[in-house]
Order: C-alpha cells, then sequence, then structure tokens
C-alpha cells in the first residue's frame, strides 16, 4: 500500500451519488510530492486539504491551494499535483451526474477550475472544522445528509444521469449518435444538457471515459492485450496513431513513453 496515495470506495447511500475517495497524504518528515500528474477522468471534486497545501499546475498557470475545502470541475487535460510536507489532501470522487443532483445546472463554467466551495451557494454547509474530524465513511455520509435537501430530480437531470450511465457501461465505446437514438433525444439536445450540467460536451466526455479505460490496459497490461495496437483496437480506437493521439492530447505523451510512477492512478490488483 502507498503511504502517500490511497483509495476508499463508498458503501450505502452514497454509492449512487460518490464513486470513491482518494487521500493524498505527506506526513511532516517528509519532504514535498512534486510534479505528480493526475489524468482526466470524467468525474468533478471535492478536496478537503488540511496542512501545508497542495500547488496545482494546470493549462499553464500554478495554483496554491491553501488549507480548505474546494470544489473541482471537469478536467480535460492532465493537471500536475505537488503535495507539501505536513498536508493531507481527501479527494472526493463525484459521479459525473451528481452535481446536477445537488442543483448546480452551469457546470460548464467551472470546467478546468477550482474554487472554494464555500463560493458556490450549493456547497455553503460545508465546514473544515467539522470535516477534518471525520473518516472517509463519515465523510460520504455527511455529505449526503448535508445535501439531501438539495437533492433533486426532473426530466433533463434523470437524462442526463442515464446518458452518463451508458457512456460509462459501455466505456466510452459510443457514439453521441447512438446516444440519443437511444434515449429519443436529439444530439443538440444532448449538447446543451452537458453543457448546462457536465461542463463538457458529450464527445469530449465520451473521448475521457474512452481514454481511461485504455490507460488501466496500459498500466495493468494482460496476455490477451500485449501489444499498443491491441489495446487501441480492444478500446474502440482506429487505429494505433488514433489511440496515440488521443492519448497524448489527454495525457501529455504518447502511450509507448507513458511513465506510470509519475501520476497517482487507479489502483488495482495487478
Amino acid at each position: 500500500m502507498n503511504p502517500i496515495y490511497n483509495e476508499y470506495y463508498v458503501s450505502g447511500k452514497s454509492v449512487n451519488f460518490i464513486k470513491k475517495l482518494w487521500i493524498l497524504n505527506n506526513s511532516e518528515d517528509l519532504p514535498p510530492i512534486l510534479n505528480k500528474s493526475v489524468p482526466p477522468n470524467g468525474c468533478f471534486t471535492i478536496a478537503i486539504i488540511q496542512g501545508s497545501g497542495l500547488n496545482i499546475k494546470h493549462k499553464g498557470q500554478t495554483k496554491n491551494l491553501p488549507e480548505g475545502i474546494y470544489f473541482c470541475g471537469q478536467i480535460t487535460e492532465k493537471l500536475s499535483i505537488d503535495i507539501l510536507s505536513a498536508t493531507k489532501a481527501t479527494m472526493i470522487q463525484l459521479f459525473p451526474w451528481t452535481p446536477a443532483c445537488f442543483g448546480i445546472s452551469d457546470a460548464h463554467l467551472f470546467t478546468d477550475k477550482i474554487c472554494l466551495a464555500n463560493e458556490l451557494i450549493h456547497f455553503k454547509e460545508l465546514n473544515l472544522d467539522i470535516m477534518i474530524d471525520l473518516n472517509n465513511e463519515m465523510i460520504c455520509n455527511f455529505l449526503i445528509k448535508t445535501f439531501s435537501f438539495l437533492l433533486r430530480s426532473n426530466p433533463n437531470i434523470e437524462l442526463i444521469t442515464k446518458c452518463t450511465q451508458m457512456i460509462l457501461t459501455n466505456k466510452g465505446n459510443i457514439t453521441v449518435s447512438s446516444i440519443a437514438s437511444s434515449l429519443k433525444c436529439s444530439e443538440r439536445h444532448l449538447q446543451k444538457l452537458f453543457k448546462n450540467f457536465i461542463g463538457i460536451s458529450p464527445k469530449v466526455f465520451i473521448n475521457i471515459i474512452q481514454l481511461r479505460e485504455a490507460l488501466d490496459d496500459v498500466v495493468y497490461p494482460n496476455d490477451k492485450l500485449s501489444t499498443m495496437t491491441q489495446v487501441a483496437l480492444s478500446n474502440g480506437y482506429y487505429d494505433q496513431p488514433h489511440f496515440n493521439n488521443t492519448f497524448a492530447y489527454f495525457i501529455g505523451t504518447t502511450p509507448k513513453n507513458f511513465k506510470e510512477k509519475e501520476f497517482f492512478l487507479t489502483i488495482k490488483n495487478k
């Protein structure tokens, strides 16, 4: 188990809204952990940061995140994290439909952005003094209880939920037109819903989910997918150049030159 990076998968009512927690913990007797990257994942994130804080580098800008609670919208390119000494950061990974259920309908304003949670009316109830004393399970229960009065559903939220779940189930190997046909709505309507509730287009969201599935096959290879061409084709890419170009756009390097030690990645049993 990595003492710096660990994961916690939720249970109970939380599983409908929270995918998992990932915890960055750098004790005070260790130097800063520098330039560890995080690839896009299609989720939103609430970050609880204790101690010295994090430095985030993304799209050519560096931002210091001191102790506090933050909300992160959809990320469309890898971001780099410095974990300062004596810092713990608990990242609550929200499913793509969760902010819509919590009342957020202007998600495009937060794409590739990180802001203090209390800047959003939806998250003003989040209190650092309370949350830093909670364990992982208690954090999840606290969020669901706190936002239970906000939880809502309407035809648009139900549609965006079904749409994103369909993309996740198909591991990104699906087209916008087939989704629209299956859900009996227009592609134009889906584009509008994604802008409002997800913050990116359905095509970009599909590309991110497809890429994350392929990334798992690069990091955790198996005998059936022994070459990059096989990885590309099995994940729905036309050919290896198509896979290379998409990978480089989101990850910043090609699959061949990818170095997993430079990234925080989903933990799986090899």
